[in-house]
Order: C-alpha cells, then structure tokens, then sequence
C-alpha cells in the first residue's frame, strides 16, 4: 500500500463555526425520533462537548447503529446524505455531519480494542447516549491526518486533559505501522517536539 497517500483535503469541511448549541439542535432534533442511538464524538466535536474548545468545522461521530437503520433516522429527521462512503456524509441544514460506524477503525487508524469502553458518557437525551471517544484515539486520529488546527488541537488535549505522554507515545507506536498513517513517525516527533 502507498504510504505517501493523500487521506485528507486541506481545507474545513464546514463553511462556518459549529458550538455546542448547533449540536445541541441536532442531538433534539434526532432525539424526537425516540429511537435508541449511541454517538461517539471525535475529534474537534468531542473538544466542544468537553468545553476545551468554542466551536469546531467538522463535526464528527462514531456510531453503533447499522448505517442502513442510521440512514432511515437520518431520512426521517429531513437531513440529506452528500455521500454514502467512509465517512457516510450527511447535511443538517448547512453543518456537514460525518459518519463513522463501528469497524475498530478510522480512517485507517485502528482504535483500542476497548474503546467503547475506554470512551466517557457526556449526556443522554431521550433514547440517544452521546459519548466521547477516549482522548488518545482522538489525538491519534489526529496525527494521522497532521494539519495545523490538528496539531493545535493535540497539543490543547494534551495540556488540558493531563494527558501521559509517555502512554499516548506507547499506544501511537503500537497502530502506526500497520496502519494507514503516512510519514507516521516524522509527525510524531514534530508533536513532541511542539510540546
């Protein structure tokens, strides 16, 4: 497999800021549908959720559904999927939601074998429970895609959530050969070396 390979575009996803209250409105809005549902937020979503960032351009969720049940939700709650691919993209109003479901990985970056349970319950409205993925999968997802607001918001994760370097640096070690990462361990160093 190329390992030099181009996973992410350069450039946000969302044409604005989405805070907590964008999310908040979604949350309801699927949350009116009363069926069970698990999301797990990644990355800048999680951020917000947690309150160490303001706002984020993607928004983003692991889920445990089966990705047709999801889509009928979807379907029924009026957003429109953009594209049916990893991720399953959808738009609620002019937030682009991406979709990730339930295969131990990311993007090609394998998670910990327990991350359901190594992630944290952030609230239950109705029948939906919204959880954070666990901060080391989340900075990991991160390094792999290595933009700037990444390293921005690895290095925030790391100072405000007290995070062990030393474990992050095992774990990373651990995935980034037999994952999708190019240039793994260069953006590596360039983490430690921003800390």
């Amino acid at each position: 497999m190329n390992r030099c390979m181009i996973m992410y575009e350069d450039n946000y996803k969302n044409t604005k800021s989405t805070g907590i209250a964008e999310l908040d409105d979604f949350l309801n809005l699927i949350a009116d549908l009363d069926e069970e549902l698990e999301l797990y937020a990644l990355g800048g979503t999680a951020m917000v959720l947690k309150g160490i960032k303001e706002s984020t351009k993607d928004i983003d969720f692991i889920t445990t559904k089966d990705k047709q049940v999801l889509r009928n939700l979807l379907i029924q709650a009026g957003l429109k999927e953009k594209s049916s691919g990893i991720p399953n993209i959808w738009n609620f109003e002019d937030i682009r939601l991406d979709f990730f479901y339930d295969d131990g990985q990311i993007m090609g970056v394998p998670l910990t074998i327990n991350w359901k349970e190594d992630s944290k319950l952030i609230k239950q409205i109705g029948k939906i429970k919204l959880f954070r993925l666990n901060w080391l999968d989340i900075i990991i997802t991160k390094i792999a895609r290595a933009e700037n607001r990444d390293y921005e918001d690895m290095i925030t994760i790391i100072r405000k959530e007290n995070i062990n370097f030393e474990s992050l640096k095992k774990r990373y070690y651990e995935i980034a050969e037999t994952s999708l990462i190019a240039d793994y361990d260069a953006k590596f160093r360039h983490l430690e070396r921003s800390l």
